[in-house]
């Protein structure tokens, strides 16, 4: 799904306008993706005149990017070495654990009735 970059949105409601399904809405002069209503389309992205939505693939390296530079962060601040292993090692199993949730979740849906 599509994701607004608040600082760079410029509020020219063009997206809200091409959005096919009605799923962009200005909330404090930025626009608000309902990601519930977005058929992922990629109309918005296109039309943004100043690239404040951001498709999936730039999402994820974005969000990588985040966490790696988190990790650092907090790398930064420890004492040890062995801290520091210790810290990646709590890390990944964080990420391994909302991967296995989201993998779960992604399965029970496709048995939904609908």
């Amino acid at each position: 799904m599509p994701l607004v970059i608040k600082k760079k949105c410029v509020s020219c409601k063009k997206c809200v306008k091409k959005c096919p399904v009605d799923a962009i809405s200005m909330n404090k002069g930025k626009a608000l993706i309902d990601n519930d209503i977005c058929i992922n389309c990629g109309k918005c992205i296109k039309i943004c005149p100043v690239k404040a939505i951001l498709k999936n693939k730039e999402i994820v390296e974005l969000e990588v990017e985040s966490n790696i530079k988190s990790l650092k962060k907090g790398l930064e601040k420890s004492k040890n070495k062995k801290s520091r292993k210790r810290m990646v090692k709590n890390r990944m199993r964080q990420l391994k654990m909302q991967d296995r949730i989201i993998r779960k979740t992604i399965k029970e849906m496709k048995h939904l009735k609908l």
